[in-house]
């Protein structure tokens, strides 16, 4: 009998010491919501990259629990359905989408971008000035990261307004307003870069 009691207490003992490592592991963890553009499913990878990886697809609007960003925020290591996997982050919020259609003015549409393959200097508005580089072609969107002047980005299409630009330096994606960008090199050059 005192073995077992013995034994009870080690497990016990165990259980209490290692409990706030478990617990401070997923600490830091929030929920978001999915926020599809077209309300659409957004896929889950098993790793993050994109490829033929989709482990599960997670409905628009759903609550899903964020533990940690990676790749200068471009992906988010998430819990959903009793899966850990991967999304792009850019299709999550804080807030939870409403079921509303979106208004014109919110509506974000791709439908008019071109393939395009050139570098662009950013240049700001003002010389001390920065450009942000959006998640979406829209100033209502979040900004992804910020450009000063001088600095190269890949075009890679474009429309009237927007370009999809491409930092291989930190290896990231997003949008910018063209007025911002000034060419620099086109073609097979800015292929060489």
């Amino acid at each position: 009998m005192k073995r077992f009691w013995t034994g009870l207490l080690a497990f016990v003992l165990v259980v209490a010491l290692c409990a706030p490592m478990l617990v401070s592991a997923y600490a830091d963890t929030t929920v978001y919501y999915v926020n599809t553009a077209n309300k659409k499913s957004l896929n889950m990878r098993s790793s993050a990259n994109l490829g033929n990886n989709i482990i599960e697809t997670i409905p628009n609007a759903t609550a899903i629990v964020v533990y940690e960003f990676l790749n200068s925020n471009t992906w988010a290591h998430i819990g959903y359905g009793g899966r850990d996997g991967y999304v792009m982050s850019r299709y999550l919020s804080l807030q939870k989408p409403g079921g509303d259609t979106p208004t014109p003015s919110e509506t974000i549409s791709y439908k008019n971008f071109k393939s395009s393959y050139y570098l662009a200097s950013v240049k700001p508005s003002t010389p001390s000035g920065y450009v942000n580089m959006r998640w979406a072609p829209s100033k209502s969107t979040a900004v992804h990261d910020i450009y000063y002047a001088g600095s190269t980005l890949q075009v890679i299409s474009e429309d009237k307004t927007w370009c999809q630009v491409y930092d291989p330096q930190k290896n990231i994606c997003g949008f910018m307003m063209k007025e911002f960008l000034v060419p620099i090199s086109f073609g097979q050059e800015a292929l060489n870069q």
